[in-house]
């Protein structure tokens, strides 16, 4: 274990009363105990600046304050040192302050007066407890950095199943699921193989995250050379894809998901941001999108809604959130293979902002459209 004499840095303590006499009694003992660095405050205006400028490891705090309750730091405390720990002393001691203190986050809770044994041995555990904490904190950091840097070597990840389950299963238990995504993904990918044009490979993702997913309306957006976005296909479910509707998820949901990553909710806790009419079209709907980015680019992003009855499950978005990348890929390729591969004489590319609907004497040439067709799904 590392004691107080090997840390590098020494401890900073704030100490927050208003009573010169405590402040120098306990400054002292932090001095001649622990080397500690000390800050003081005299009341909760001064407290709240330092914890918002500095790090600090240990808060000791007086209840009764000349411009407000000590106890209220502790919310700040926590914000913007969420590695502290915390100790409330109060000359007015009861049961009910107590436990308020350490509902609030408070280590312990210290009453007044108290002599130079008794602040010593509270201030050593608290310090303990927050060198403990502190610890703990940088090995799940450690570990959080382990499992992305196994998220992108999912390619070799099959090879060194055995080492990084040493690391990883055992300490963090995660491995499993990331097995999981892999799956997933080539299962995905080699789906994706199977597509020749543009169109084809919008029907090809369509229907396998139809066949994952469930029943569902789904938009597929696709960027355009402007910077823009435009709709590339649109499923309907339950909902049409009328103007109203695309319109809707174009100016709210699209910038949403873009920001987020993976959004997932109840449109009805966006009513504030649709219009009348869109709300009554998208209200009672749970919904589930991603951005699929490429080099960090945003290229696509695949909108997912459905009667909030049947809601989106965590394995949706973990599904959702393994596929986008490789969507992305896919759709990268498809689009550099047609600009520069492509006859002239040749059909032109299935192009963002067109319908995917088809000339009903051509024959069909991929079984991935049958929804297109009217036809029952075949899953």
């Amino acid at each position: 274990m590392t004691t107080q004499s090997e840390t590098i840095e020494p401890a900073r303590i704030l100490l927050v009363d208003d009573e010169p006499a405590l402040l120098e009694l306990v400054e002292d003992m932090a001095h001649r105990s622990f080397h500690c660095i000390v800050l003081r405050a005299a009341n909760v205006g001064e407290a709240r600046h330092i914890l918002e400028t500095q790090t600090i490891e240990l808060m000791i705090a007086d209840v009764h304050l000349p411009d407000g309750d000590g106890t209220s730091l502790l919310e700040t405390l926590h914000l913007h040192q969420p590695s502290a720990s915390a100790v409330i002393m109060t000359g007015s001691p009861s049961i009910d302050g107590a436990i308020d203190a350490m509902r609030h986050g408070a280590v312990d809770f210290l009453p007044k007066p108290f002599n130079y044994e008794q602040i010593t041995e509270r201030l050593r555990r608290a310090l303990d407890r927050q060198a403990k904490d502190a610890r703990r904190e940088k090995r799940l950091d450690r570990l959080k950095v382990a499992v992305r840097r196994l998220g992108e070597a999912r390619r070799v990840i099959s090879k060194k199943v055995d080492l990084l389950c040493n690391d990883l299963v055992t300490a963090y238990g995660e491995l499993s699921k990331q097995l999981d995504g892999v799956r997933n993904q080539e299962g995905f990918r080699k789906y994706m193989d199977g597509a020749h044009d543009l169109e084809q490979l919008l029907c090809h993702a369509m229907d396998w995250l139809m066949r994952q997913v469930g029943y569902s309306n789904v938009a597929i957006w696709l960027a355009a050379e402007n910077g823009d976005f435009q709709l590339g296909a649109y499923m309907k479910y339950t909902v049409a894809g009328e103007r109203t509707l695309t319109d809707a998820l174009k100016r709210v949901i699209l910038p949403m998901t873009f920001r987020d990553g993976l959004l997932h909710t109840r449109l009805q806790n966006l009513a504030s941001r649709f219009t009348p009419q869109e709300l009554k079209l998208l209200a009672g709907h749970d919904l589930l999108a991603v951005n699929c980015t490429y080099l960090g680019e945003s290229l696509a992003a695949i909108i997912f809604f459905r009667d909030a009855r049947t809601p989106f499950t965590s394995e949706d978005q973990t599904l959702l959130r393994s596929i986008s990348p490789i969507f992305a890929i896919s759709l990268a390729s498809m689009v550099r293979g047609q600009s520069l591969d492509q006859d002239p004489d040749d059909e032109r590319p299935f192009l963002p902002g067109d319908t995917l609907d088809e000339d009903p004497n051509k024959p069909r040439r991929d079984s991935a459209d049958w929804w297109k067709k009217g036809e029952p799904p075949p899953f």
